[in-house]
């Protein structure tokens, strides 16, 4: 903790700069216009075929996700590049890019064909959409997997546009189909983590991967329910407490701007309640899948401090000073997971088949 220490005596050196550049426009800070997802929101009736992230088809939800989510930020993106790869997103280090050049271009060398994509949890299709327009994958046939039906609509128009052959199918993480098919790759972003019954998906996981072929993605293993470890929750309040006011200022449009005084998460049950699906066995998931496939490659994407310290308040970070600070924080969270102080919520994985299943 000592070096962390250091960076904190910076940080609040930053912070006394920063104090006085708290007047830029409030209408540039809140969304006002549309509600924003509160953190603790009223429970919502689940109707079979539908979950929450119907938000995502809001026209206005990029908009909002600027303001009110840490992955909002442009500078983020670069720094999660830099803690995974040692890259900056200029010299290919984008999960992206590190995929095809570190994964699949000497996997289809050896196979020695294009390959078959199984995409779970697609959500309306964006991540897939940059896959084909801008990841160069070399792939023959994709194929989206997706609970909610207005979002598999929505990802079905996104890449129908693509010359690729292409599949959609509806999917439950937790009632599995019998197998009918297998892929050469098995891909995840961020959807893994909603499955609960890991006993029963992750044999089927297994089985549906091609020989030679591939499970990868980018994926939430924290504490379940999104909350954080005790090692976690101390830093973050440490640097949630030397934060200037202007930088704690809530940004969802109910709170109105109000400054909080101290980070609160969450509850569990409230997680639980806005969507039941949400990280139910996060933690879990990181063992089992760790443990029971074998394992190629597994780097650090963050998010164990930076989620929450700017969860309703990433719109805040406007100035120089502000971005200053930014990277400070980053820098906290990158020297705390490299020294083992906290583990990396957020991870890069590449898995192989297994026999352990």
């Amino acid at each position: 903790m000592r070096h962390i220490g250091g960076l904190l005596k910076r940080f609040s050196r930053a912070r006394d700069r920063a104090q006085d550049q708290s007047s830029l426009d409030p209408a540039t800070r809140l969304l006002s216009a549309s509600p924003l997802p509160a953190a603790s929101p009223a429970p919502a009736p689940i109707v079979e075929g539908e979950t929450t992230w119907r938000q995502v088809l809001d026209p206005d939800w990029d908009a909002k996700r600027r303001v009110l989510d840490w992955k909002g930020l442009p500078q983020v993106h670069n720094y999660v590049a830099q803690l995974m790869t040692g890259r900056n997103l200029a010299e290919r280090g984008m999960w992206l890019d590190w995929t095809l050049d570190r994964h699949l271009t000497p996997l289809r060398q050896r196979l020695g064909r294009d390959l078959s994509l199984a995409s779970f949890g697609c959500g309306p299709g964006g991540i897939e959409e940059a896959i084909l327009r801008d990841g160069g994958w070399p792939l023959r046939k994709i194929t989206l997997y997706e609970y909610d039906e207005a979002l598999l609509q929505d990802a079905q128009r996104k890449i129908q546009v693509f010359p690729i052959e292409s599949e959609f199918l509806a999917f439950d993480f937790n009632h599995p189909p019998a197998v009918d098919r297998s892929f050469d790759v098995v891909f995840f972003c961020h959807a893994l983590h909603h499955c609960s019954d890991l006993e029963r998906f992750l044999p089927f996981l297994n089985r549906i991967v091609s020989p030679g072929g591939l499970i990868l993605g980018l994926d939430y293993f924290g504490p379940p329910r999104l909350q954080m470890d005790r090692e976690a929750r101390q830093l973050a309040d440490e640097i949630f407490a030397s934060l200037p006011e202007h930088l704690r200022v809530n940004l969802k449009a109910e709170r109105a701007g109000q400054v909080d005084e101290r980070l609160t998460l969450p509850t569990i049950q409230s997680v639980a309640s806005y969507d039941p699906s949400e990280a139910p066995r996060s933690a879990d998931l990181r063992s089992m899948l760790f443990s029971a496939f074998d394992v190629v490659e597994v780097l650090p994407m963050g998010g164990t401090l930076l989620r929450n310290l700017l969860a309703d308040r990433a719109g805040n970070f406007q100035s120089e000073s502000d971005h200053a600070i930014l990277d400070l924080i980053m820098m906290i969270e990158r020297l705390a997971i490299e020294t083992r102080v906290i583990a990396s919520d957020d991870l890069y994985f590449v898995v192989k088949p297994t026999d352990r299943i």
